[in-house]
């Protein structure tokens, strides 16, 4: 299988490409966002030849950046999804897009499943509600694939820091009120990897099991390292964050569990996985 995954240099894209390699794939060429910039028509097209399955991980993932750069948010969210969608189909090739739990206003008590209606409620899930809505209008053999909470080894995001965080007892404020499930990248990247080796096209939600906070999160972590919680709890509102996160990040997996090709993990299982592949378990 030859796999082309674009925005490999970013969190899920490494995972991804080192699950694909695990797994045999006869060729994948990693191609890094300055490597392929996905809102330049011309230069997927060219980058993508020969792919037989494209992963699209590449996107404008700053949460609150959008709010004050709205053009670069569907530059790369929109059009950037158009483009690969647009190179799939006329490679002949199968489509995984990435997208996001924020497509959701977060305002229902129970998970959200693949029929549940996206209402976003920033730029940035605006701009990738975008995305979703043109890679299905431009690709037939998609699979989009929702994942939330990602966290994993070189991560940017704050998720991904909090275990040297903890570890060096930053004094942080840390969310105790939105519900989540934190999903280790790795895990994600497996379910991406087993799914597009299938033809079962469609919509997916992809997340760890199970619920917490962000402040459980931590408290876990802090208890597996061997550290002092260094933190105040806080409600949402206190960090003061310009773009509004769901309060309701939970996935309901009906699309894995209906193809019975449900390989994701409890959260805790995953964060006892992922501190042991960083040699930081007890």
């Amino acid at each position: 299988m030859k796999v082309v995954v674009l925005g490999a240099g970013g969190l899920l894209g490494r995972h991804v490409v080192e699950e694909l390699r695990r797994g045999g794939a006869l060729e994948v060429r990693a191609l890094a966002r300055v490597e392929c910039n996905i809102a330049d028509a011309v230069e997927v097209r060219a980058r993508t030849i020969g792919a037989e399955v494209i992963v699209n991980c590449a996107a404008f993932t700053n949460v609150d950046g959008a709010e004050k750069d709205e053009e670069g948010a569907y530059r790369a969210n929109a059009l950037g999804a158009e483009n690969v969608a647009r190179a799939a189909t006329a490679h002949r090739a199968r489509l995984v897009h990435v997208s996001t739990d924020f497509v959701f206003d977060g305002a229902e008590a129970e998970p959200y499943d693949e029929f549940a209606r996206p209402n976003p409620q920033s730029i940035y899930a605006r701009s990738k509600w975008a995305g979703e809505e043109l890679a299905a209008r431009f690709c037939g053999a998609l699979f989009t694939v929702r994942v939330q909470g990602l966290y994993g080894a070189g991560g940017a995001n704050f998720s991904s820091k909090l275990r040297q965080l903890v570890l060096d007892k930053k004094a942080l404020k840390i969310d105790g009120e939105r519900r989540v499930q934190p999903t280790w990248a790795r895990s994600a990247a497996r379910q991406i990897v087993a799914l597009a080796a299938t033809d079962a096209y469609g919509l997916y939600h992809v997340s760890c099991k199970g619920e917490t906070t962000w402040a459980g999160f931590s408290e876990r972590l802090a208890a597996k390292l061997g550290a002092a919680p260094a933190w105040t709890v806080v409600r949402t509102d206190a960090l003061s964050a310009p773009a509004r996160r769901p309060p309701n990040c939970l996935f309901k997996h009906r699309m894995l569990a209906l193809h019975d090709i449900d390989r994701m993990p409890a959260w805790e299982v995953a964060q006892d996985e992922y501190l042991s592949e960083e040699g930081s378990a007890p």
